[in-house]
């Protein structure tokens, strides 16, 4: 691609701030958490467990209320209404119903003298989930993503491209890796925990803005239900395994959530400010008496 030879002065800055900057985007949905009481960790640096390169994050958060402990890694694409984000989905199977999360029960070692059997001390298990109130079975669960617009020339023929959101979608899941391997440990846990008990989870989260974000839902024999609609949460099911060579098992992260800046929002102040709807969500509602 050809580049113009034409100096780039401040008003095609401005123009590119105003419009299209991921950063500019990135802080407001950093702004958006931070007034929630979201303490987050803004920029910065992460190995990709594939390539072994580093690359830079946009924005994390780990957040413990009561017994649990939800850490996140959020990539920002400020996509625009011109060439919206478009999630096809179908309903949700019984066996991508779950979210998998380390349980952390405290107990004690036992000892004979002074010697501790330390591989008998292990506090922290991971758990299966299939109750779980965020993904149920039957609901809409994103197979496929694309981005859509049209070509500005005298056809105007449709542009269709999934690369760029898969490059934040991949991000967010490569993000995530040394943050699973974090709550993994019983050490980290335990400080984290104010009592003996903790389900810890880890969401990957891509965000953009609002109106930009578009569903369309289909049966599973392909027949689609209704007209596409805007929204502002798609869960995206990637059934992604993590393995740190952990001794009480690897952890599979279900669910890639996308959401606009309303989505985060909503979902922040619904669930991380109340213990029992956190916990509602990875538990299920309680069963009466």
């Amino acid at each position: 691609m050809r580049l113009r030879s034409d100096p780039i002065e401040e008003d095609v800055l401005e123009e590119y701030l105003g419009s299209a900057s991921d950063f500019e985007f990135e802080l407001r949905i950093l702004r958006i958490l931070t007034d929630l009481g979201i303490h987050c960790q803004h920029g910065g640096q992460y190995q990709d467990p594939e390539t072994k390169k580093f690359r830079e994050f946009d924005i994390r958060f780990r957040h413990t209320l009561a017994p649990v402990t939800v850490v996140a890694a959020l990539e920002c694409k400020a996509v625009s209404k011109h060439f919206p984000l478009l999630v096809s989905t179908v309903p949700r199977s019984d066996h991508e119903a779950y979210i998998e999360a380390y349980v952390f029960r405290k107990r004690k070692s036992p000892a004979w003298g002074e010697t501790f059997i330390t591989n008998l001390n292990q506090n922290v298990t991971a758990r299966r989930l299939k109750s779980a109130m965020i993904y149920p079975a039957g609901m809409p669960v994103g197979k496929s993503t694309a981005q859509v617009g049209r070509r500005d020339n005298s056809d105007g023929e449709l542009l269709v491209n999934d690369k760029e959101f898969f490059e934040k979608w991949l991000q967010a899941v490569q993000s995530l890796d040394d943050l699973v391997e974090q709550i993994a440990s019983q050490d980290y846990l335990e400080k984290r925990s104010s009592s003996d008990f903790n389900i810890a989870f880890p969401l990957p989260i891509v965000v953009v803005p609002n109106g930009c974000l578009w569903q369309a839902d289909f049966q599973v024999d392909g027949r689609r239900t209704g007209k596409p609609y805007r929204t502002d949460r798609v869960p995206i099911y990637i059934g992604r395994i993590y393995n740190h060579n952990f001794p009480h098992s690897s952890l599979r992260v279900s669910h890639l959530e996308v959401m606009t800046e309303d989505g985060i929002t909503s979902f922040v102040a619904s669930y991380l400010k109340d213990p029992d709807r956190l916990l509602s969500l990875v538990q299920g509602p309680k069963k009466e008496t």
